[in-house]
């Protein structure tokens, strides 16, 4: 039996102005601009091999074909027999015996938005109002295996009906971006850019490091010295950017980017490369190396005037049992404490992005921690070209988005923050996602509207700048968008 209430027409709205900004502002701009997602896990392989997603726990939990896991879903499933990681991913068992194990426990995620966000996709993508438990996981998964079966389930068709209109994708630098090429004349409707990820040649407390700059340097002719990575990095760079990357994105324990002389990154490297010294993740040589090789990033990003993004603030793999048995992107990743933010990034911040020069390009700070974002919001004040992120992974419950934005709003602008990014892996949930980001800015706006702090013409203009102009701005999207 479906609930009214659950996921009804003003869920999460609280107030009268938030209602009227949601259903009379809101919904009809997202027609019009659609879905602009500047970060994404989303497979550009899947999307351009266009076949079925199968059934429902391949679409919503676990597809290896093309590396998607919903880690959020299977870290709080975990916690309740029978359901359980080595479950999950036991290949003696069918997709539909996962699915009904995950239906017996996931009443008990009530209350955690990742049970809102699965049956928001069970109500936006396939009419379904029923809520999923041991009585009802069987019906789900036969209803939703015919319905995927359909032409207008296939990746591309649902991305088109759910307004996609401008994806970036993820991308090792060493990746030849076929399908991005594919896609280009494929799926001329959508835009797909590549997002440069560097982190796996500056990790050098990883044990894969060593093999990956031997990788990278082979790929493009380059000594394995410092210099010939650095080499290597900058014409992976600059080909990115000819395929209309915009941004890079580097995942950091801290967010490191003090100035290090060439060297003692040199003295690092070869400490790391040929001695085959291991260093610890929050080592004074990690801090060295890692905040040369920003400012090596921020050169290129500002030759090619793309946007830096650094999200800082979780430990990898700290479940080593996970990590060990299944493999990173599994739910053992967990937000650090006692993070230096300032400090390490004020030097970077000075040389890049203090406003001196109209060539500087954008830097997009996303604390994983939250108790780091009145950092974050003040190094946007000192900064001209530093923005807040929209709050996302440890973050993306409504409770802490609300938080983010009002903290925002009020020490900073809202017309300046990063926009929603779903950092999904899921085509099923692109749409559900952003559903919900629309919620909360018409939920807080509308706060500040029925408060009295913002006038009408305000509120409207802050939804649509934090749901779509504030992205194309700082990103640099208009012309590509106006096409």
């Amino acid at each position: 039996m479906a609930d009214r209430d659950f996921l009804g027409p003003e869920w999460l709205l609280t107030t009268k102005e938030a209602v009227w900004l949601y259903h009379e502002v809101a919904l009809p701009f997202r027609r019009t601009c659609g879905i602009v997602d500047v970060h994404t896990h989303l497979s550009l392989q899947q999307i351009c091999e266009n076949r079925s997603l199968v059934n429902i726990w391949k679409a919503e939990v676990v597809d290896e074909r093309y590396g998607n896991r919903d880690h959020y879903l299977l870290q709080l499933a975990a916690k309740f027999p029978p359901f359980s990681h080595d479950l999950a991913y036991d290949p003696a068992l069918s997709d539909f015996e996962k699915w009904m194990a995950l239906g017996r426990v996931f009443p008990y995620l009530e209350g955690n938005h990742v049970h809102q966000w699965l049956h928001l996709d069970l109500r936006r993508v396939f009419g379904l109002e029923e809520c999923l438990g041991p009585d009802t996981a069987e019906h789900i998964f036969r209803v939703t295996e015919e319905a995927l079966q359909r032409e207008e389930m296939l990746p591309q068709e649902l991305l088109r009906r759910m307004g996609g209109r401008l994806f970036c994708t993820t991308d090792d630098p060493a990746d030849d971006l076929v399908h991005h090429r594919i896609a280009k004349k494929m799926i001329p409707d959508i835009i797909f850019l590549p997002t440069f990820r560097p982190d796996a040649y500056c990790n050098i407390f990883d044990e894969k490091w060593k093999e990956n700059v031997e990788r990278l340097c082979a790929l493009t002719g380059e000594d394995t010295t410092l210099r010939g990575l650095v080499e290597a990095l900058r014409k992976r760079h600059a080909y990115f950017a000819s395929l209309g990357a915009r941004a890079s994105d580097h995942g950091l324990l801290e967010p490191f980017g003090l100035e290090v002389e060439e060297k003692r990154a040199e003295e690092i490297f070869i400490r790391a490369y040929e001695r085959g010294e291991r260093f610890a993740p929050r080592s004074p040589e990690v801090r060295d190396f890692i905040s040369y090789m920003m400012h090596r990033f921020c050169e290129m990003n500002r030759e090619h005037r793309m946007v830096t993004q650094i999200h800082y603030g979780v430990l990898r793999n700290a479940n080593d049992y996970l990590y060990t048995r299944w493999g990173s992107d599994t739910g053992g990743d967990v937000t650090l404490d006692g993070i230096q933010v300032v400090e390490n990034l004020r030097p970077l911040l000075s040389r890049f992005f203090s406003g001196k020069s109209k060539d500087e390009s954008h830097l997009v700070l996303y604390a994983m921690n939250h108790e780091c974002l009145h950092v974050n919001i003040a190094l946007e004040r000192a900064f001209p070209r530093v923005h807040t992120g929209f709050p996302w992974w440890f973050n993306d419950a409504p409770h802490l988005i609300e938080q983010a934005l009002l903290e925002v709003a009020n020490s900073s602008l809202l017309a300046s923050m990063g926009g929603p990014v779903a950092d999904g892996r899921k085509i099923l949930s692109e749409g559900s996602r952003f559903e919900v980001f629309d919620r909360m800015i018409c939920r807080v706006v509308g706060k500040l509207l029925a408060e009295g702090q913002i006038s009408r013409q305000g509120a409207v203009f802050l939804v649509e700048s934090l749901m779509y102009r504030n992205s194309v701005r700082i990103f640099g999207l208009e012309e590509m968008l106006s096409q």
